[in-house]
């Protein structure tokens, strides 16, 4: 489903667009608009995973490596 929106946007903002158009980096405002929404929303996406990742952690660092247990678990048997 497509929705039309209505926003008003700085005059420079509209001339980088067009000149994006007229270049050939993309088709048409539209796309160009899309575009722009679409790396803003999996920018903020990405932030929002890095933060949980981060919540995660915390409070883990005393807790010992799972990749150097591994690696001594590995030299025991040797």
């Amino acid at each position: 489903m497509v929705v039309q929106v209505n926003v008003k946007l700085d005059e420079r903002l509209i001339i980088e667009v067009d000149r994006l158009v007229r270049e050939g980096h993309v088709k048409t405002k539209k796309e160009a608009f899309e575009r722009a929404l679409q790396l803003l929303i999996r920018q903020h996406k990405a932030s929002e995973l890095a933060q949980r990742i981060d919540r995660v952690r915390e409070g883990t660092e005393a807790m010992p490596s799972a990749t150097k247990a591994a690696i001594e678990s590995h030299e025991e048997e040797d």
